[in-house]
């Protein structure tokens, strides 16, 4: 991979095209405005909501019932909300190159040292993005009805105390005997009344690349899939939790550029959001000068 920014379209798709392949394994790609961005669910990025994650969650299906019928599971659950921007504990990726680069080339500004009028101050900048390409092996892709999957997603309706009482270092036996995890088995339960109970402590600190129905718009257009952390609360470099982690960097100045070429491909905010409010502020952006009413009719 070249160690240089990309500045244009075809030198990124040249980059993607240029990559071994395996027929063992599984790419994914997220997309970050700024490169010195984490691979973090949002819902670890601050204590707050760390700490009232059992909260948000039901809080949000309390005051909107309707949109969430048709969710069976807590990764459902999960994955709608990360739709509507609450902080969740899943990552979204997409399985095309393209969303991530269109994702990779958002404005996005950071913080600078500079001199002014003799004084150190700070200034914005447009930062670089970067796209991160996250492979891991078949064998660890899961789907949405995996018994480890609901393990780690009902992890959010379980309150933070309990969560911090939660020790995968005892033996599995004594580890299923402790109240954390009764409850945890109780959430489960109630979407899977066949989950046999005897949860394996290492699964808890493992974070899982998770297909999920294609029954969301959203999922659709953007060719969607989810890491789902249980106790783990970032994916690091090198290699972490057997996903291989490569990085793509985007040159600051070359973004806007970037995202005209994608919308001559049908890559904007029109495609990968097709709720309403989304599709008519693409529109509306769209429009640069006033058409004649002749040409209406």
């Amino acid at each position: 991979m070249t160690t240089a920014p990309i500045e244009k379209l075809e030198d990124f798709v040249s980059e993607i095209l240029g990559r071994t392949t395996s027929a063992t394994r599984l790419v994914s790609y997220r997309g970050h405005g700024n490169s010195a961005f984490k691979l973090q669910p949002s819902i670890f990025r601050t204590a707050v909501n760390r700490e009232n994650e059992h909260i948000l969650l039901r809080e949000l299906v309390a005051a909107h019932p309707e949109d969430f019928s048709a969710d069976t599971s807590a990764l459902e659950l999960l994955v709608r909300m990360q739709h509507y921007s609450l902080p969740t504990r899943v990552l979204d990726v997409s399985l095309n190159p393209l969303v991530a680069l269109y994702f990779a080339c958002e404005p996005t500004k950071k913080r600078v040292p500079a001199i002014r009028a003799g004084k150190r101050v700070l200034r914005s900048v447009e930062a670089e993005g970067e796209v991160v390409i996250l492979s891991v092996s078949k064998r660890r892709v899961r789907y949405f009805d995996s018994d480890t999957v609901s393990i780690l997603a009902n992890l959010a309706r379980l309150r933070w105390d309990l969560q911090k009482k939660i020790d995968t270092g005892l033996e599995q036996e004594e580890f299923n005997k402790s109240l954390p995890i009764r409850r945890l088995v109780h959430f489960i339960r109630q979407e899977s009344s066949g989950f046999e109970f005897g949860i394996e402590p290492s699964d808890l600190d493992d974070v899982l690349m998770v297909k999920p129905k294609q029954n969301n718009k959203r999922i659709l257009a953007q060719s969607g899939a989810f890491f789902v952390f249980g106790l783990t609360e970032e994916l690091e470099d090198p290699n972490a939790l057997g996903v291989k982690i490569d990085r793509i960097t985007i040159a600051a100045a070359a973004k806007k550029d970037i995202r005209d070429q994608l919308d001559k491909l049908a890559i904007n905010e029109k495609t990968l959001f097709p709720e309403i409010e989304r599709a008519a502020r693409y529109i509306a952006g769209t429009l640069t000068t006033p058409v004649s009413a002749s040409k209406l009719i």
